[in-house]
């Protein structure tokens, strides 16, 4: 097992982004399915990694919290919040 998260940080260029990695469970399914961003109206573009983790990357510089809905296998799910630091 290997439990799923998400992170969040400031680049260099000062764009925010969320890391997410949607975990495997004991019999090696995915824990999260994927993370629900339809509430936000702000544009993003991401790379999936070969590990299947995903970086967003947002385009709104002036985002200081963001809510993640994580959304499991079996439709039920978690809500992170995450701010910024401002």
């Amino acid at each position: 097992m290997f439990p799923g998260y998400i992170s969040n940080y400031i680049d260099k260029d000062n764009f925010r982004h969320l890391y997410f990695f949607n975990g495997i469970d004991d019999n090696e399914e995915k824990i999260y399915n994927n993370i629900d961003l339809s509430v936000y109206n702000s544009k993003y573009d991401y790379i999936e990694n070969i590990d299947g983790s995903i970086d967003y990357k947002f385009f709104d510089k002036n985002i200081v919290k963001i809510t993640c809905k994580l959304v499991k296998q079996d439709n039920t799910f978690d809500i992170i919040i995450l701010n910024y630091g401002r």
